[in-house]
């Protein structure tokens, strides 16, 4: 079956280096900008708008979510990602599970839909990720977290034991969140923060606030 990355800038680079890491190669990017046809990204192509993804029924193409996000202390910046998911999901294509060759996955890990796990990235043992959940670059999830729909744990971030990131959270870069703490829906963890209390859904957690 063939597969689309939507979108062509930098984390869709990141995902077509995942996937040809398991010998995958998409067949096209998409791009609004009608001048970058036919230009490469990663080595794909890119073959227009997302729209081009409608010619093509949904039972014999996959998808790739090549959206990525930048957070603010008060706006996770995720909601392109989710709506872009949602869009095409509800149309009925299929957003596979995307993990590069060098992650670690425990066996009885759970991943929905349309997951992403970088290069590097650790999730040990009775995880539970949720739909179009962005594991980045050497992040780390340890037993027993939780991570809700369309969340992004940024590259490096560690959750420790038993963490549970509400949907649409952000984790930044580095961030620890130590061992059984709550992250609410929708809030943002600063890059480099250390967060050892339950943060309140649509807030904002840094290393001076704990």
């Amino acid at each position: 079956m063939s597969l689309i990355v939507l979108c062509a800038g930098g984390h869709a680079r990141v995902v077509i280096e995942a996937l040809l890491s398991r010998g995958i190669r998409p067949v096209g990017v998409t791009d609004r900008n009608a001048t970058r046809v036919g230009e490469l990204v990663g080595g794909i192509p890119i073959i227009g708008p997302d729209e081009e993804v409608l010619k093509v029924a949904a039972a014999s193409v996959e998808l790739a979510n090549g959206l990525g996000n930048r957070a603010s202390r008060s706006d996770s910046g995720l909601s392109g990602r989710r709506d872009l998911f949602g869009h095409f999901a509800a149309l009925g294509y299929r957003f596979p599970v995307i993990s590069h060759a060098s992650a670690v996955i425990a066996s009885d890990v759970t991943l929905g839909d349309g997951v992403q796990v970088m290069a590097g990235a650790v999730i040990q043992p009775a995880a539970r990720i949720g739909r179009n959940v962005l594991i980045n670059t050497r992040a780390v999830v340890e037993h027993d977290c939780w991570v809700g729909d369309h969340a992004h744990v940024a590259p490096g971030a560690v959750l420790c034991g038993g963490v549970s990131v509400g949907e649409g959270a952000h984790i930044g870069a580095g961030a620890v969140v130590l061992g059984g703490v709550s992250v609410g829906a929708g809030s943002v963890v600063a890059a480099g923060g250390v967060v050892a209390k339950d943060v309140a859904a649509g807030s904002f957690a840094g290393a001076n606030r704990g």
